[in-house]
């Protein structure tokens, strides 16, 4: 019993070891557990995808060329019934694509998911997963995917980071790398994806799809 408890005791503090402060401008490989001091938010990466926080950008980005398909992390303080009726309704991505609703807001346990079409970008398919933590603070992930016979599993991974989360308490006053309103551009790419941020929005691109998103 002893040396279970030892193994339990091992794998947790190791766990906690490899915990890793996101940081803008670097790109995360699957398997790479992140977390933030300033939401007191962290996810895993899912295998066969890497994710990146664009400098002068509040959203991070997650790709996999496999799939051709990105997940977008926001986060915004809000009420259940707010992020409902954000849903619900269209949601701009940039100032010529938008989210348009193919289906109502449903909520199992704390996740709420909804499916989207995208005005503007019509070989695109979308999916939402939300939730509002205790903090209330809203978390959505939104994907687009450009291939639909994939959707389904891209459908699978959003849930799964979207349940996956582990929330702790937020550092106070936790000063952030955020370099918007500069005009400075970042940028990164990995084999055919990439993403630049012009401090406002963040573009990217995998494959033969593109898209982007603003603060």
């Amino acid at each position: 019993m002893m040396k279970f408890l030892s193994a339990i005791m091992l794998t947790l503090s190791t766990s906690v070891s490899l915990a890793v402060e996101v940081q803008q401008g670097q790109i995360y490989p699957g398997g790479t557990y992140v977390e933030s001091s300033q939401t007191g938010v962290g996810l895993i990466i899912p295998r066969g995808w890497q994710g990146a926080w664009p400098a002068g950008s509040d959203v991070f980005v997650l790709e996999s060329t496999g799939l051709k398909a990105n997940i977008f992390m926001t986060f915004e303080q809000g009420t259940e019934a707010g992020l409902r009726n954000l849903m619900s309704n269209r949601i701009p991505l940039d100032a010529s694509t938008q989210l348009v609703p193919a289906s109502s807001p449903k909520r199992t346990g704390n996740i709420y998911t909804a499916n989207y079409t995208v005005a503007g970008a019509p070989q695109l398919s979308g999916f939402m997963a939300a939730q509002i933590l205790p903090s209330s603070l809203g978390v959505a992930f939104i994907a687009l995917s450009a291939d639909a016979s994939s959707m389904r599993q891209v459908k699978q991974v959003t849930l799964q980071l979207a349940n996956g989360l582990t929330v702790k308490q937020p550092v106070a006053n936790q000063s952030t790398a955020r370099s918007g309103g500069s005009g400075k551009s970042e940028f990164y790419q990995s084999g055919d994806a990439s993403a630049v941020s012009d401090g406002n929005c963040t573009y990217f691109s995998s494959g033969a799809s593109s898209m982007s998103t603003c603060d």
